[in-house]
């Protein structure tokens, strides 16, 4: 009996111990890659935001009167400033990026709560900076930034959603690694895009990787199946996770959804 009360001790502080430091195993931060040379169309945003955190990044003003904005969200261990040479010369549109709490020169711990309130934030300032309106704008989510963009999305109705190796939820993700029961016991970030995904009803773009290491395509098409009506599925031929962008038909596919 003295044994089985041990045993049971260990596990229960084992998953406690394990919930506890859940968002240090779930979210990656890394710091900012090097220095951003801004001008013309490059321009720098700091966001003051909730719990005195600070949101770092840019705006690539490429024609701010005649291209729709889009905000992108990175994936995990994305640091965004690596993505402004290819975007100014790769997409047709005026592109706002931020490096989450925690990444980049961005201050703060990354929580969802606090990742999806500053999405909000970012949207509210940038739209009322330009006189902005939601139909003129877009929201692009790359991996873990699928949540954010879709929540933006849906909280903020916005015209365009474009996503980038998504997934239904980062429980279901996670229990293809691990045992289900325990993702369910020590994860607190659940980042469940499916339970609202249903109410998105806007023209959305889901890119996938053929061959994606890290979000099964099951898990991808979990999503794309609950999405509204009006989306549409590519899949990049011969593809990986973190190799996606490097195939031509990605922002073949982008621009094309944008000038839709």
């Amino acid at each position: 009996m003295k044994l089985v009360m041990i045993i049971i001790l260990a596990v229960i502080f084992i998953v406690a111990g394990l919930r506890l430091f859940s968002r240090k195993l779930l979210y990656f931060p890394v710091p900012l890659a090097g220095p951003v040379e801004t001008g013309a169309v490059v321009k720098e945003i700091s966001l003051p935001v909730a719990g005195g955190a600070v949101l770092r990044g840019w705006v690539l003003e490429k024609d701010a009167a005649g291209l729709p904005f889009i905000f992108y969200f990175g994936g995990n261990a994305e640091e965004v400033s690596l993505n402004i040479a290819d975007y100014i010369e790769k997409v047709d549109a005026n592109v706002v990026m931020v490096n989450y709490r925690g990444y980049g020169l961005s201050t703060g711990r990354p929580t969802e709560a606090a990742l999806k309130a500053d999405a909000l934030a970012l949207y509210d300032h940038i739209s009322e900076h330009y006189g902005l309106v939601p139909d003129r704008c877009g929201a692009w989510g790359r991996s873990l930034g699928s949540s954010m963009a879709a929540y933006l999305t849906w909280q903020r109705g916005l015209g365009r959603l474009l996503l980038t190796c998504p997934f239904d939820s980062i429980e279901k993700v996670a229990a293809g690694f691990y045992p289900g029961w325990l993702v369910s016991m020590v994860l607190t970030d659940r980042h469940r895009t499916v339970d609202f995904a249903d109410q998105i009803q806007v023209e959305t773009l889901i890119l996938a990787a053929e061959h994606d290491e890290i979000i099964p395509m099951e898990r991808t098409r979990a999503l794309y199946d609950v999405l509204g009506n009006d989306r549409e599925m590519v899949v990049i031929r011969d593809a990986g996770h973190n190799t996606i962008s490097e195939f031509r038909g990605y922002y073949d596919a982008v621009n094309v959804f944008l000038k839709k």
